[in-house]
């Protein structure tokens, strides 16, 4: 088992995809990019990137438009993790404006506090591991598209937060559910499972306390509807997880909608299937 490691120059060594879940690992990658060190990913940890059929040297993914939006092509699984890049940029930006809001001691006592820290350095860990691990091909910066009015708005009530914090990771799982079988690299596949599980347990947490309405307390976790009748999790295709990010009017001038999707993953990567997501998650 590859271990990772800290040099001198305080510079993380990640040498497998393995390390990106383990709690010391995260808690390092934190703690060594808030002290602007460097994180180093060694050969293996995301290499299938650079390998997809159809990359060409400028890469396919996102590329800026007009106004500063974005075009995904999701013909290869670079494209795929780019757009989900876009996304864990906005969960992380959310989540530090949760914990640095002037209310969050206010709203929520030391358990959930801990609970949204915890989430925080989570997507950050995400964030800065697909940033790292896609080079020059990383997103650029989105944050600066974030509507701060109606992020102010989310950040005024206990129960807007929760509710977006909700939103927030089960896009994630039923964003990543959807996006598994266009995955083309078995490694690539890998990573992604790894990710979705760690959201799940984010939406697993978020829902145990607080329950949306109508839902009971006891299973609200894994309730009926987030769960279809063969048991099987939520998901969508990627222009309906970037849709519903666009309806929270987080982010501004359409710099994220299924317009932005230039070309939809081809026959041969997977076929689309019917959406499945709660009205209320």
């Amino acid at each position: 088992m590859a271990k990772h490691t800290q040099d001198s120059a305080d510079a993380l060594v990640v040498a497998d995809a393995d390390e990106l879940m383990r709690p010391t690992t995260r808690r390092n990658f934190v703690r060594v990019m808030g002290a602007g060190g460097a994180v180093v990913l060694l050969p293996g940890v995301f290499s299938a990137c650079s390998t997809t059929p159809g990359m060409g040297a400028t890469g396919t993914g996102a590329t800026a438009m007009d106004g500063g939006a974005l075009t995904f092509d999701l013909r290869s699984d670079i494209g795929i993790f780019r757009l989900v890049h876009t996304l864990e940029q906005l969960e992380a930006a959310f989540y530090t404006a949760v914990v640095g809001s002037a209310s969050f001691g206010t709203f929520f006592n030391a358990g959930e506090r801990e609970l949204f820290t915890d989430l925080r350095n989570v997507e950050i860990v995400h964030r800065e591991f697909l940033r790292t691990a896609l080079g020059s091909q990383a997103v650029p910066d989105v944050t600066g598209s974030i509507n701060t009015t109606t992020l102010n708005a989310i950040l005024s009530s206990r129960d807007g937060i929760l509710g977006a914090a909700r939103l927030f990771e089960h896009l994630g799982v039923s964003g990543l559910n959807g996006a598994g079988k266009y995955l083309q690299d078995a490694r690539n596949l890998l990573i992604a499972g790894k990710f979705v599980s760690v959201e799940a347990r984010h939406a697993a947490a978020l829902r145990d306390l607080a329950p949306p309405s109508g839902q009971s307390a006891n299973t609200a976790f894994a309730g009926d509807d987030i769960i279809d009748m063969n048991g099987m999790d939520v998901k969508l295709e990627a222009g309906a997880a970037l849709d519903r990010v666009a309806a929270t009017n987080l982010v501004r001038n359409g710099a994220v909608s299924s317009r932005n999707i230039s070309n939809a993953p081809t026959a041969t990567q997977g076929k689309a299937s019917a959406n499945f997501f709660p009205t209320t998650p």
